[in-house]
């Protein structure tokens, strides 16, 4: 495949970068993101180059329950007002 296609973030970098690894504050705003659609190339590429797989499946289930227990309790107080 010829660079002709590709975007210019696609491309490796040269640059010698540090093993850096992905917080907990990352893993969860990489979830947030995913899970809206807006994850940035850059973002998934760390993530998946320095990420631990641990971290993103507690991230999910935590954004999961998260989201369930706000649609819970937004019915319950929709419920509650309309008597």
């Amino acid at each position: 495949m010829s660079n002709a296609g590709r975007r210019k973030n696609d491309q490796p970098s040269a640059q010698g970068r540090e093993h850096v690894q992905v917080g907990w504050m990352q893993s969860m705003g990489s979830s947030v993101a995913a899970a809206f659609g807006v994850q940035s190339y850059k973002n998934r590429e760390r993530d998946f180059q320095h990420g631990d797989i641990r971290k993103f499946v507690v991230s999910g289930v935590v954004l999961t329950v998260a989201i369930l227990l706000a649609l819970v309790g937004l019915v319950q107080w929709v419920l509650m007002v309309a008597g």
